[in-house]
Formats: structure tokens, C-alpha cells, sequence
């Protein structure tokens, strides 16, 4: 690996034939403009794979299209991190086929349609930036495109036609979403694994026809209560996270009409509200149902923990078998029949110390993520 101060210190290596791994970056931070281009001169390099720029960029300069285009690049990978980079458009970036394009934590707020649309990138990530909006065609649209990730911005809204066909993992982690409007999902019928924990969702999106999906997560919202049949077309699903929302519906298992094809299907609905839950005509074979951290109704939960025996999470019976983790609550008692509020607070003091327990253990109550579709990544720390 290469190391340059700066963009100057590239510009003046001799042998840049011979480079394949370059940084550039120093750790005081010297940020300037740069006209993209003219500063990587990038069919100078025949061996050049991994590019990655740090604290060195305060602006990007506009090029003319015909500067933007390079069909033969060897770069794999392409990587900026700790920039202010603010708002980015077309132009802004060469045009070369890349496995993948990393813009994580570089204070972007707006990418303009059009910035990135005919990038050949199978894979890019534009977490841990300040973004509200996604326009259309903002992003990548070409046919190589598999994976976007887009985690910890402060996206609100996403307009129709911001995602290609051939999208195949769509992560929107941690941001500030309430709905997604259909047209949004619609078209992504290759799409394996959606991820839309920790925004402000208080129903589940129109994911019906996603029928390749395997891996859901829509964990730490505000989920309620799930249409029924939402999943039914999902016959490969074998994650599915429901885990940390507010459903309280003890007939949830039975409306999620999961087809009985896939090989296992593991299910969160850990630190829900659930109180009891209803196993008739439920099909339980090959599943695996994470419900540790629920305010149970002590009077039913004894009952309940017999039924699901052979189909409890590890973990489930590890975080009980301590001792130290409150697993039901007694509704009938006295304190409650006169307030519906006392207890109401009691499952708040529940919730909190079942996650403080969680926390001191190694266990998960996440389904087991797939990460098969990612490639070995890189990444930069502070």
C-alpha cells in the first residue's frame, strides 16, 4: 500500500505504472478543491485497484462529460472517507467500472439526479452521511448494480426510480423513514434482502412481491400489526426480523402466511408487546422464533414455553437460564385492575432491564444476518 500526503505527492511519483494500492490522506487533514480528474489522471495507471482519498477533499470541481469517461480502468475499488464533500453532481466523478464505490462519512447532504446514473458499480455505500432526500437517478441504474447501502443519514423521502431492476440488497438502516411510496420497491423483483431497521415505519411497506427476498429486517420501529399475507409470496425468506417494534397481536405468527418451502425461516419478535401468543394452526416446522425480551402474561407463559420447545432461539434459553432477566409479568394482580397505566409503565421498566441484559450477554435476538451477497469491504476509522 501506497501512502501520499497529499494529491501533489501522487502527481510527482515516479513510478506510477507500478502502483496497485494507494491512500491518499494525512492525518492533519490538509482538505483543498480538486478537479477529480486532472489530480488521478487515472489511465496512468495500469495496475491501480485500490484508490482510496481521506481528509483530503473540501470541494470537487466540475468536469466536462467527455473528461468523465474511462472504459478501461483497473481500479476495483474506490473508496472517500472524511471529506466535505456537501453536494455532489454530475460531472463530479469519473465514469469507470468499479466492484465497489465507498463515500462513507464525507458530510454529503444531496446527490443530483444524474450524479452517479451510468457508474458501472456493483456495489456502493453512502452511509454514515447527512442525506434527506434520494432523487431520482441520483444514484447507479446501470445493470451491474447489486448492492446499495445507504445507513445513519437523515433520508425522509425517496422518490420514485432511485434504485435499478438489478438491485439485490437495498440497506436503509437507521434513518428518518415513515413510509415508502410503491413505485419505490416496485420494480426490484431481484432484490434478496431489504433492510429497513431503526427509521419510524409504523406499518410494513408493500413488500408482497418481492419474491426472491431472504433476508427482512424492519426491526426497532413502530410496527403494530401486520397485514396478513404480506409474506406469502416469499418462499426463499430465512430472516425476518419484526424485533424491538410494538406488536402486540397474539395471533401474529398465523398472519404471516410464510410458505412452508423455504429450508428455515428463523423469526424475531424479540422486545415486542406481546402478551401471549397463539400457535393454533401454526405450522412451527423448520422455524426458529426469537420471543425473548415480551412483558408475557405470566398466567399463559409457562403454557406457551411448552409448545415452542425444539423451536426457541439459543438464546432465548440462555438469557432465561441467568436468573437475571424478567421474562413475564403478573396483569392480574391488584396494582393493575385500578390503573391500565401502571402497568403500561411497568412493561416500559420491563423493556429496559430485558435490553440491559441482553447487552452484558454474547447473545443475539437478531436473526442470523446473510452476508454472502457482500464482498470483502474496507474501511477507515477515525
Amino acid at each position: 500500500m501506497t501512502i501520499c500526503d497529499n494529491f501533489d505527492d501522487l502527481k510527482n511519483y515516479v513510478d506510477k505504472e507500478s502502483l496497485s494500492e494507494v491512500i491518499i490522506g494525512s492525518e492533519q487533514g490538509n482538505m483543498t478543491s480538486v478537479h477529480l480528474m486532472k489530480a488521478l489522471q487515472i489511465q496512468s495507471y495500469n495496475k491501480l485497484s485500490i484508490l482510496i482519498i481521506i481528509r483530503a477533499i473540501n470541494q470537487i470541481e466540475m468536469s466536462y462529460a467527455f473528461e468523465c469517461s474511462y472504459n478501461r480502468s483497473p481500479l476495483k475499488y474506490f473508496g472517500m472517507y472524511g471529506n466535505e464533500l456537501k453536494t455532489i453532481e454530475e460531472y463530479h466523478f469519473p465514469v469507470f467500472p468499479m466492484v465497489k464505490f465507498s463515500l462513507v462519512n464525507n458530510k454529503i447532504e444531496a446527490i443530483k439526479g444524474g450524479s452517479f446514473t451510468h457508474h458501472k458499480v456493483e456495489n456502493i455505500d453512502l452511509s454514515d452521511n447527512a442525506m434527506e432526500v434520494i432523487e431520482s437517478e441520483a444514484l447507479p441504474m446501470t445493470s451491474v448494480t447489486k448492492i446499495v447501502t445507504i445507513k445513519n443519514n437523515k433520508l425522509t423521502h425517496i422518490e420514485p426510480g432511485s434504485f435499478p431492476a438489478s438491485l439485490q440488497s437495498l440497506n436503509l438502516d437507521r434513518n428518518k423513514l415513515r413510509y415508502l411510496q410503491k413505485e419505490i420497491l416496485e420494480g426490484l423483483v431481484n432484490l434478496q434482502e431489504l433492510t429497513l431497521s431503526h427509521n419510524k415505519f409504523n406499518e410494513i411497506p408493500n413488500i408482497s412481491h418481492l419474491k426472491d427476498l431472504v433476508v427482512f429486517d424492519i426491526s426497532s420501529n413502530a410496527i403494530s400489526s401486520i397485514k396478513s399475507g404480506t409474506f406469502a409470496s416469499m418462499a426463499k425468506l430465512q430472516a425476518l426480523d419484526l424485533s424491538n417494534n410494538k406488536i402486540y397481536d397474539s395471533s401474529i405468527l398465523s398472519k404471516l402466511h410464510v410458505p412452508e418451502k423455504q429450508p428455515t425461516l428463523e423469526i424475531s419478535l424479540a422486545l415486542n408487546h406481546l402478551r401471549n401468543l397463539n400457535l393454533k394452526n401454526v405450522p412451527l416446522e423448520k422455524k426458529t422464533i426469537i420471543l425473548h425480551g415480551n412483558p408475557w402474561d405470566c398466567d399463559t407463559w409457562f403454557d406457551l414455553k411448552k409448545q415452542l420447545k425444539g423451536y426457541e432461539n439459543k438464546c432465548d434459553s440462555d438469557l432465561l437460564s441467568t436468573g437475571n432477566t424478567p421474562y413475564c409479568i403478573n396483569y392480574h394482580s391488584e396494582f393493575y385492575i385500578f390503573s391500565s397505566s401502571m402497568w403500561k409503565m411497568d412493561v416500559d421498566i420491563f423493556h429496559d432491564s430485558v435490553r440491559k441484559s441482553a447487552a452484558k450477554s454474547k447473545c443475539s435476538l437478531a436473526p442470523r444476518k446473510y452476508y454472502w451477497l457482500y464482498p470483502t469491504g474496507f474501511g477507515c476509522v477515525t
